[in-house]
């Protein structure tokens, strides 16, 4: 696509990449909003995705209740990852008159998927996450409650950037992700 160019991919948190973009130490990052940008980014917005139900699988097919999904115990990503994110999904089960009870935290997805899978809980994540065939997980669309959506944005400091870095950021700006 782009030749000459050769990534070199970091998987970093939101604030993680908000600290290296600051330092210089990367050029472009993927972040889930909402951060606080001021004038320092530059940022484009992809489409919100989905949040599914991922569960230890039980053989079960089609989709699962909310109810249902919080008598796993949630397994989910720490508050001050994503403080806003994290609060509206809790909230989609108090609005719902449901206990829910966080028995894990994990920063990443592939441990959260890990954790399903060993029965320690279900997780709420990306649609996309279906693309990965886990063992001994299952994903389900959540069927009677509308979880808040993830949405994604591509991040650079606004500064001089060399031409090679204002190419990608076309390019991927131009992309479907």
């Amino acid at each position: 696509m782009l030749p000459g160019v050769q990534p070199k991919l970091l998987e970093l948190s939101t604030n993680e990449q908000l600290g290296a973009l600051a330092e210089g130490a990367i050029d472009i990052g993927f972040a889930h909003p909402p951060f606080g940008t001021g004038d320092r980014l530059d940022v484009v917005e992809f489409p919100a995705e989905a949040i599914i139900a991922v569960l230890p699988d039980d053989g079960g097919t089609g989709g699962v209740s909310l109810a249902q999904v919080a008598a796993f115990g949630l397994i989910l990503f720490p508050a001050a990852q994503g403080p806003t994110l994290h609060a509206r999904m809790i909230d989609s089960f108090t609005s719902a008159g449901i206990e829910v009870r966080v028995v894990q935290e994990a920063t990443r997805a592939l441990t959260m998927l890990s954790l399903v899978s060993a029965g320690l809980g279900a997780a709420l994540l990306p649609k996309s996450i279906r693309r990965l065939s886990f063992e001994g997980v299952r994903y389900a669309e959540i069927t009677d409650a509308t979880l808040p959506t993830l949405s994604l944005a591509m991040i650079a400091s606004r500064r001089p950037q060399p031409p090679v870095v204002r190419r990608v950021w076309q390019v991927l700006s131009e992309s479907d992700l």
